[in-house]
């Protein structure tokens, strides 16, 4: 990759340049970072590459984006990966950065990783040739689904809760009110035991009171749920003996209370379990406006966010698709 600054402009070898303030495209490229490490100099150009392209969209200071994608791209680098930010702003590869870089520090982990879920955001927003999303103080808007690793840790986690209705119960009906039927905080709140039914096919649904959505609860936590909706009967299935509908904080005192003691298992998030269920669901192709309407959002729109961590279909799924095979 090759960079030449014109008048605040920064072109790159693909087909379009970047319009930048004169005094931001100097910053760019000019950044080097502290101690930088020998294999600063084989990435830099394509850490600034992605910094310039996503500089005017993400509300992150200039030099804290390119500090997290420096690290990145070192780290990538390391481990032997193709020298390309397309391959840096996977996942996978994201995740294993995380985790296996001990210069991150342990309270820095969750804001690296939003970073970097905003700049691949960003950047496949203007790959599309769509409108960026609009700035967002601490883009509170979207949360970071759980990955499969995480999800199971917390599943065992809750299986070793004291055995009672305020423990594992409310872990269980946390995990699957929020990774299974994708609920937000208030509508697990409202769910009984006598709100959930199994179908003659097995699928569990959901009616959450006082809405018309059709929830059906994900294979993987459906047994759960209807054992859950099994032992509440009339009772709530989050702490069932409450009298309260809607006492304050109940989640998330009970989450503080509870939280785990191994740093391996994340932190129990309502809102991650939510996007995880979103997910879990664009992954698989599920119709974009189904998932909206089980999820109860307006429009499409609101998915947006979550297409981040959804992989682009294959060519040969594409073609079928297209063709109108199965």
């Amino acid at each position: 990759m090759h960079y030449v600054e014109q008048s605040g402009y920064l072109f790159s070898r693909y087909s379009w340049c970047i319009a930048l303030e004169t005094e931001m495209s100097q910053a760019i490229l000019r950044y080097r970072p502290k101690d930088a490490p020998p294999e600063w100099e084989a990435v830099a150009d394509g850490v600034r590459m992605v910094v310039a392209t996503v500089a005017d969209h993400v509300p992150y200071r200039l030099t804290t984006v390119l500090g997290v994608m420096a690290t990145l791209a070192v780290s990538a680098e390391r481990a032997g990966l193709a020298r390309d930010p397309a391959v840096w702003l996977e996942q996978g590869t994201i995740t294993r950065s995380l985790l296996l870089n001990t210069d991150i520090a342990p309270n820095s982990t969750q804001t690296y990783a939003s970073i970097l879920a905003r700049v691949r955001e960003t950047l496949i927003w203007v790959e599309r040739g769509e409108a960026p999303r609009p700035h967002l103080s601490g883009d509170r808007s979207r949360a970071e689904p759980y990955g499969t690793s995480d999800l199971t840790r917390l599943d065992v986690w809750s299986n070793n809760l004291p055995p009672t209705p305020t423990g594992q119960g409310n872990g269980k009906a946390l995990l699957a009110l929020g990774a299974g039927c994708g609920l937000p905080p208030k509508e697990m709140l409202t769910v009984r035991g006598t709100d959930i039914h199994v179908l003659p096919s097995d699928a569990v649904v959901v009616h959450v009171p006082e809405t018309d959505r059709l929830i059906v609860c994900r294979s993987l936590w459906e047994k759960t749920l209807a054992n859950l909706a099994q032992a509440a009967g009339d009772n709530y299935l989050y702490a069932p003996d409450r009298q309260v509908l809607y006492p304050k904080n109940a989640i998330s005192n009970w989450v503080k209370r509870t939280k785990p003691g191994d740093p391996k298992v994340p932190a129990l998030d309502t809102r991650r379990l939510r996007a995880t269920w979103i997910v879990s669901l664009l992954r698989d192709r599920v119709p974009a406006d189904l998932v909206a309407r089980a999820a109860g959002m307006k429009t499409t729109a609101a998915l947006a966010p979550y297409m981040a961590w959804v992989p682009a279909i294959s060519h040969d799924a594409a073609v079928r698709m297209l063709r109108g095979w199965a």
